[in-house]
């Protein structure tokens, strides 16, 4: 006699074994036989979820819900799905029900938690990983999660102890050595820091080149050709290109693969042989090192950043860039990253949010702004006069050639202040109140750059007051200037 129970025991077994295909046969012969069946509704969902369709994942577990409200797994595998869908309000309300119906449940105390840090309500996260942790004590999950937490309240040392206690009960979890670079970097341990920063390929293996030829260990390279990868952003790019001159010196003949908008402006580097875009054939090479690991290779501290600038130069190129309209001080304005980086809600503003750089006298503002919100500039806030560039002369490398004219360049943080640090211009870098790794924690000044300034939130999302810093800090400098002059 078929039992569907047993059914459904065999499709979880294939589940859980990643044969998806297989239970997806089962549960489909559940259902249509029964086709309310909470539980066979529920782990389809599940599995919807794990195959890429959380919309459809999440219209069967709300079935299976409606089917039988008191399983606090289906709700909190709702609130799961409803993460993914980034409808992160909703997964709260599943996570607290499933919690009504099992308040010692312990994978929805750490899904709530993980919802309320994307919420930026890092307090009440810190609240469900300790209760969690009361639970399970011997869970490293609860203690990797607050790890992440504190260091969004940049609570450093608390972070790392959190870290390490997940280290002693996990020694290989790469989540917890990745969360101790994070608090380690922000402190400014560069040696520690980027040494714990190779666990980046554990969390993110398919990021990972697989070449037959050998990662470089950082000894010298008696004539050897060396390539040096791209791994992350344009940013990240620019930023470490610094240490192409550095592997020059130890007798590498340095090959740069980087993004082909980037080819222009790597070739101006000193020590550079070869320059490869991104999905082109490669030459031949003996070793290969990503950029990010240079760092730790070369063992860098915060003493010894390779800090002299300009490293990179606008190119030069047929035709001239245009002439910089205006009087005055020439400031160039981004207010917005990549939209589909991961922090981008934190780091990036809309354009109204400059609004008060408009009541300086006396300076020439110059739009910088690609992608999306590009688009601002054509009706800046009331009081700000924009220039705009040409669509052709915001991309690289004709930009680096018009942020070579600058006085200023004022941005979140984005490609644009790695830019204009490389070129050695000056620049101005409003930074949310938890910043990336790179600008560690305190500073107004950046060891990377020495031509950069930090201007910080003082508290979190509060744009305002670091907007009217900057404000009365360029106001300043004209006056400055006019005295001068």
């Amino acid at each position: 006699m078929w039992n569907p129970i047993q059914a459904l025991e065999m499709a979880l077994e294939h589940q859980q074994r990643g044969r998806w295909a297989e239970a997806e046969r089962i549960y489909g012969e559940v259902l249509a036989q029964c086709p309310d069946h909470a539980d066979a509704l529920h782990l389809l969902g599940v599995l919807r979820a794990q195959t890429g369709n959380p919309t459809a994942a999440a219209a069967l577990i709300a079935r299976a819900i409606a089917r039988n409200p008191l399983a606090p797994a289906y709700h909190n595998n709702l609130g799961n799905v409803m993460q993914e869908l980034g409808r992160l309000e909703e997964s709260l309300l599943c996570y607290e029900e499933a919690l009504r119906l099992a308040p010692d449940y312990f994978e929805a105390l750490v899904n709530r938690g993980n919802a309320l840090n994307k919420l930026d309500r890092f307090p009440e996260a810190i609240c469900c990983y300790l209760e969690a942790q009361r639970l399970r004590p011997d869970d490293p999950s609860a203690y990797v999660n607050l790890a992440r937490a504190l260091v969004e309240e940049s609570l450093l040392e608390d972070a790392l102890a959190c870290a390490d206690q997940a280290l002693r009960l996990d020694p290989e979890n790469a989540q917890a050595h990745a969360v101790r670079a994070l608090a380690w970097l922000l402190a400014g341990d560069l040696e520690r820091g980027f040494a714990e920063y190779e666990w980046r390929w554990r969390l993110e293996p398919h990021r990972r080149r697989d070449f037959p030829q050998p990662l470089w260990d950082g000894s010298p390279l008696s004539g050897r050709r060396i390539l040096l990868h791209a791994e992350q952003g344009l940013g990240d790019t620019i930023q470490f290109l610094r240490y192409a001159p550095l592997v020059a010196a130890r007798g590498g003949c340095v090959v740069i693969e980087c993004q082909p908008a980037l080819l222009e402006l790597a070739a101006t580097v000193e020590g550079v042989a070869q320059i490869v875009a991104a999905g082109d054939p490669l030459p031949e090479f003996d070793v290969h090192a990503p950029l990010l690991s240079l760092p730790r290779l070369m063992g860098t501290t915060l003493e010894t950043i390779p800090r002299q600038v300009p490293y990179l130069t606008a190119p030069q190129r047929a035709g001239e860039p245009p002439s910089l309209p205006g009087k005055g001080p020439r400031v160039g304005l981004a207010w917005a990253g990549n939209p589909a980086h991961a922090n981008d809600r934190r780091r990036s503003l809309d354009l109204d949010a400059l609004a008060p750089l408009g009541q300086v006298e006396g300076v020439t503002f110059v739009s910088l702004q690609s992608g999306p919100r590009a688009e601002q500039a054509a009706s800046p806030p009331p009081g700000l006069r924009l220039e705009e560039l040409p669509q052709p002369w915001r991309e690289l490398p004709w930009l680096a050639a018009i942020v070579a004219q600058l006085d200023l360049v004022i941005t979140v943080d984005t490609m644009h202040a790695h830019l204009a640090g490389a070129l050695g211009r000056p620049v101005w870098v409003l930074l949310p109140f938890a910043p990336d790794w790179r600008w560690m924690l305190g500073r107004e000044d950046s060891p990377w750059y020495p031509t950069m300034r930090l201007f910080r939130q003082r508290a979190r999302g509060a744009w305002g007051e670091v907007v009217g810093r900057v404000a009365e800090q360029l106001r300043a400098t004209v006056r400055e200037e006019k005295c001068r002059s």
